[in-house]
């Protein structure tokens, strides 16, 4: 009663969207009766991958940025028996079809709260939505055999049309795109009064493309993975691949705001760079950079229990080579020459976790800076003040 893993080939230059795959893969394997992973092209047929398959399920990734539970193949096979459906998914907090996304049952921030979050919602009673699949990608299925033995399309496509068990008491963690989220708390901060904008590690460039929208201004990107830049190019003005310490030295021009959002905690030296960033800063320009507050309690409380966790983005992001709390973000802005304006809290909430460390410290009679314990991160503005 073993079941086959069908997981997608998948290749990237970028270190955060490996090590993701990496880390689904590992979780896959730890699986329970989870057999082997087969590795399969995207443009495939169902009919061609499963041709040497032997086991009588298959639990198929169609999304290689999935966070699953070692036991969601048994558990959406017992959701198969129930009948009715030739497909058994997990819900997800990442879907284009209304049933199958959900909201977590508890908040997480960290992967091991996400681990927890994922045994409570377990132990719910059962709750099985069932729905024709249209051209949603499914992220994640488990199916018989013999089912996609009779397909001819790509595994992604493979339940259009289909009745499917959608299990509410099984959730799975989706990533969304690293580098084609619109950073709209950033655009928020930015002067309308910009009239050239340096955006370092811009993505796709969805902030350059909304302030593009919003005000007249030249806007030049930096981003370090190709595909991203094909798309930033059509958004805005200039945009140059390859690595931010390298072009930020070669720049001529100077710009009125330069904006790092999430990209200086990826550069094993952001000192001497933030510093070269004045080079190309008009004088009396501004600098806009959000970083994540390494001392959050959630990740203080992972590493109470001896966790701590690398995942594809937030927190503790695999791509992070230096961690700042709000005291040496300072230091470094002033090292750097910039003169700090403010350092102003995101605050995404506190998880249960992170609730159960305070309280716990709070009981103890342990002194602690709670209001450097609960943001997420920080919007850090600084200018420029000359020679």
């Amino acid at each position: 009663m073993s079941i086959a893993i069908l997981y997608p080939r998948f290749g990237h230059p970028a270190v955060e969207e490996r090590y993701a795959s990496w880390q689904t893969q590992m979780l896959l394997r730890g699986g329970e009766e989870h057999s082997r992973m087969l590795f399969y092209d995207a443009d495939e047929s169902a009919r061609d991958i499963v041709a040497d398959v032997d086991e009588e399920h298959v639990l198929v990734v169609t999304d290689p940025l999935v966070l699953p539970s070692k036991r969601i193949g048994v558990r959406l096979r017992d959701v198969l028996a129930r009948g009715g459906s030739i497909a058994a998914l997990p819900v997800s907090n990442e879907s284009a079809v209304p049933e199958q996304q959900r909201p977590p049952l508890v908040p997480y921030l960290t992967l091991r709260e996400l681990q927890s979050s994922i045994e409570q919602q377990a132990a719910l009673p059962e709750s099985i939505t069932r729905v024709k699949w249209q051209h949603a990608d499914p992220a994640m299925f488990l199916a018989r055999t013999e089912t996609l033995d009779a397909i001819d399309r790509p595994l992604r496509d493979a339940l259009r049309g289909a009745d499917v068990a959608i299990s509410g008491s099984d959730y799975v963690h989706r990533w969304s795109s690293l580098r084609g989220q619109t950073r709209h708390d950033l655009l928020d901060l930015i002067g309308t009064d910009a009239k050239s904008i340096l955006e370092f590690g811009c993505g796709e460039a969805p902030l350059g493309l909304e302030l593009k929208k919003r005000q007249r201004c030249r806007i030049v990107g930096i981003e370090l993975d190709p595909a991203a830049v094909a798309i930033a190019k059509k958004r805005i003005d200039d945009v140059y691949c390859g690595d931010v310490r390298e072009i930020v030295s070669i720049l001529e021009e100077r710009f009125d705001w330069i904006v790092g959002g999430d990209i200086v905690e990826h550069l094993d030296e952001p000192w001497s760079f933030l510093a070269e960033l004045r080079r190309v800063s008009a004088p009396g320009g501004h600098l806009l950079l959000s970083i994540p507050n390494i001392a959050n309690a959630s990740v203080v409380a992972d590493l109470l229990h001896g966790r701590f966790d690398y995942v594809y983005m937030g927190l503790t992001c695999v791509g992070h080579l230096r961690f700042f709390t709000r005291q040496s973000l300072e230091d470094m802005l002033t090292i750097a020459g910039w003169m700090v304006e403010s350092i102003t809290p995101q605050n995404l909430g506190l998880t249960t976790s992170g609730q159960q460390l305070l309280t716990s410290l709070d009981r103890a009679g342990y002194e602690s800076s709670k209001e450097d314990l609960v943001p997420t991160g920080y919007y850090v503005t600084a200018t420029n003040p000359g020679s």
